[in-house]
């Protein structure tokens, strides 16, 4: 059984109920634009009610972008084979491309259309921009558990570069998305990496 399915059918409700009301905010924000969508109506699009959805969700934003599941997990499994800042930067990046590079995944046209979102609508840009503090906070602490012995700046600075590549490699997927161009989320990371490496 897949880990991020729960095995409880409470749970299960609860989260199909979620991905209802995701999906329901999605259409509607490529069909109208976030400014133009109301909660009332990703609510009926998604057959639930306003009280429901805010169950859930605490703005329309977050409806269309749920949160980085995925990385947090890679986040809160990271381990580490070295001290070193620079060897902590690369293996917070292989376990990042390990996210992006999850062969066949059935959400990656999901994430192309919230890709192609994010390049056009502002208010989903602020939002993201939100998610991605919070994925920053979340990798210091991490990293600061791995390796008390250095800097809290030396940590930062790690932490907003291996977020600041994450954020660029979507950004930059969206933008090619939206031009009608088709890439490898993966590679394009690798190629974010490298591209860091030689301005650096």
């Amino acid at each position: 059984m897949d880990d991020d399915v729960p095995r409880d059918l409470r749970a299960r409700r609860r989260l199909a109920t979620r991905q209802q009301i995701h999906r329901a905010a999605l259409e509607a924000f490529e069909e109208k634009g976030v400014r133009e969508t109301t909660v009332p109506e990703i609510a009926e699009r998604a057959g639930v009610s306003t009280r429901t959805f805010f169950r859930y969700f605490t703005t329309k934003e977050e409806a269309a972008l749920p949160g980085q599941r995925r990385l947090l997990q890679a986040i809160d499994g990271l381990d580490l084979t070295t001290a070193d800042p620079t060897g902590a930067l690369r293996a917070v990046e292989e376990s990042t491309e390990a996210v992006f590079a999850r062969e066949n995944d059935p959400e990656l046209e999901e994430h192309r259309r919230i890709a192609r979102l994010l390049a056009r609508e502002p208010e989903l840009q602020a939002h993201a921009s939100a998610q991605e503090l919070a994925l920053t906070n979340r990798l210091r602490t991490r990293l600061a558990e791995l390796l008390p012995e250095h800097e809290p700046l030396t940590l930062l600075l790690v932490a907003q570069v291996a977020v600041a590549v994450w954020r660029t490699s979507w950004e930059r997927w969206g933008e090619l998305a939206v031009e009608g161009r088709a890439s490898d989320p993966a590679e394009l990371y690798r190629q974010c990496r490298e591209e860091l490496r030689r301005v650096v």
